[in-house]
């Protein structure tokens, strides 16, 4: 069999692709991330140039592979560097097993090489693509746990075929929950708002708080506005935006979207930054998520980060309890002059949804 590897071309092989990302990932049919649009906004419409890096696998005309990654740009230890943050990466169902994910993932991280993309990111959550990613060079930096609090237990419940239960249940959960309202009384000194994604894009405030929060970071992607237009706006998507604020100085940002996981409607915190010295104001996002929560009338709200921010941000006294799900962070260096002690230290990032292309 003879398998070519190439730049791939939207132009010509469009329809092949959107059929490949079907026969790859079925639990997406019938959702907007299957149609033209989505793949147009994912990788035709980013806030740089080029818009993405999109390679491709042949047999004969057949697309039977393909991998993709977005330019990122992360500041890794006060050095501003390019990132490739690869996503959508499929091999046809029937072509698995033949060497085609090794291969293409090869390909194209020697092809972001020769482009000065400086290291790659990803963030399986299926453990059988692992090991295709470290015979490509890969390596795994660390584990990107979920964490979820359960507002009801409805869904849970009616899952498990014991849905009778539920209002018993519900009641220790709102005992609970209230008491760990208790737990992050109302700081007086801290106020929130939440926009929508048209009036945040509006804040003036946002960049001067972005410079300054990134002062306190050590790996940390350049969230500008301009980037969280791009990732925000995917088609049929609606976030929400909290602004913590102090003295009417933003000292806060957090960036939700409303899901259904594991068919438990929930309020997901893509991105949550607070100043160092405004800790003190999680209390305020509590309380903007539980809002938030009650408009959707959603059964939980989840995140994924690290064990150490989620030490950090005291998510534990917020209610929110480790969940089985984890992602990985895996990473691949492309330029030998990056430190690996920078690159490979759990301890210098923060990372969230908002880093991947999840939700």
């Amino acid at each position: 069999m003879n398998i070519t590897y190439q730049t791939f071309h939207h132009t010509e092989d469009l329809s092949q692709q959107r059929i490949l990302f079907r026969a790859a990932f079925p639990e997406n049919v019938g959702t907007s991330s299957e149609s033209e649009d989505h793949y147009f906004w994912k990788f035709q419409s980013f806030p740089a140039t080029p818009f993405s890096y999109e390679y491709a696998a042949y047999s004969e005309k057949e697309l039977i592979g393909y991998y993709a990654a977005i330019p990122y740009s992360y500041r890794i230890d006060g050095r501003l560097t390019a990132c490739g943050m690869v996503c959508d990466v499929m091999t046809h169902p029937k072509m698995q097993g033949k060497g085609i994910f090794t291969g293409i993932g090869r390909y194209a991280t020697d092809d972001l090489h020769k482009n000065d993309v400086g290291f790659t990111t990803g963030y399986p959550i299926r453990p059988e693509v692992i090991p295709g990613h470290l015979k490509a060079g890969w390596k795994i930096v660390f584990n990107l746990p979920m964490y979820i609090k359960l507002l009801r237990s409805n869904s849970v419940l009616k899952s498990k075929k014991i849905g009778f239960a539920a209002p018993l249940v519900n009641v220790g959960l709102f005992i609970a929950n209230n008491t760990f309202r208790l737990l992050n009384r109302k700081n007086r000194d801290y106020t929130y708002e939440v926009h929508t994604r048209n009036e945040f894009l509006e804040l003036e405030e946002y960049k001067t708080f972005f410079e300054k929060w990134k002062s306190q970071q050590q790996n940390v992607l350049i969230k500008t506005k301009e980037f969280l237009a791009w990732r925000t706006g995917a088609p049929q998507t609606e976030y929400k935006f909290v602004v913590i604020r102090k003295n009417r100085d933003v000292v806060g940002i957090a960036i939700t979207r409303f899901v259904e996981l594991k068919e438990i409607p929930s309020i997901a915190v893509l991105d949550l930054m607070i100043l160092n010295e405004d800790k003190n104001g999680l209390s305020a996002l509590n309380r903007a998520l539980v809002e938030i929560a009650d408009k959707f009338n959603a059964e939980a709200m989840i995140t994924m980060m690290s064990k150490r921010w989620a030490q950090n941000y005291k998510l534990k006294r917020m209610g929110f309890i480790k969940s089985p799900f984890e992602f990985s962070l895996i990473i691949k260096k492309l330029d030998p002059s990056m430190d690996d002690a920078a690159l490979f230290d759990e301890s210098k990032w923060h990372l969230m949804w908002i880093d991947s292309d999840d939700l």
